[in-house]
């Protein structure tokens, strides 16, 4: 048992590693050094509920599910579980880049990387979505990810990525923040 959790907790430094790598590689694409292009901001309502985030200059809002950690630096980062999945916002222009340097640095970091769905484009909320998913292993255990783009006011690039166990244990709260995703 305590060798379980040891490999967990390893697993989730591995995810951890990964997100960063992730962040770096999106850092290396065009943006400037806030890691946002042309100055975006991101902020939260004045007067909403908490749990509501807005991205300003990209104009898109979003409710995060209690329990759910969240980081602004350079980008806005939702934590589940103490980082064991992660969903990071990437506000850029150029998102056919980040998009490019996220999968390449899934590939690295993922044994057995594998598309389960080609690139598709629809619409989430009245928004051009265009969305690819997929699955991996780090070290024997099953990764799931997803790099969706959102077009609201400016392009976002959103990419999901965790441990699968732990995503579809909170599938049901994922997909209400999921349809909370609008245009502002």
């Amino acid at each position: 048992m305590i060798h379980r959790l040891t490999r967990k907790k390893r697993s989730v430094f591995a995810l951890q590693l990964l997100l960063l790598s992730s962040v770096i590689a999106q850092n290396s694409f065009g943006t400037s050094k806030t890691g946002l292009s042309n100055g975006t901001s991101l902020i939260a309502p004045k007067v909403q509920d908490s749990n509501v985030y807005t991205i300003k200059d990209a104009g898109l809002q979003f409710e995060i599910p209690k329990g759910w950690k969240t980081e602004v630096d350079k980008n806005v980062v939702l934590s589940i579980e103490d980082g064991a999945a992660t969903i990071t916002f990437v506000v850029e222009d150029e998102y056919k880049l980040v998009i490019a340097g996220m999968k390449e640095k899934l590939k690295e970091e993922l044994a057995d990387m594998k598309s389960t769905s080609a690139s598709k484009e629809d619409t989430h909320n009245g928004m051009t979505h265009i969305g690819e998913s997929g699955t991996g292993m780090i070290k024997g255990v099953p990764i799931t990810w997803s790099i969706d783009v959102i077009k609201a006011s400016k392009p976002v690039t959103v990419l999901t990525f965790g441990i699968q166990s732990i995503l579809e244990s909170h599938s049901e709260e994922y997909l209400k923040f999921v349809a909370s995703i609008k245009k502002v």
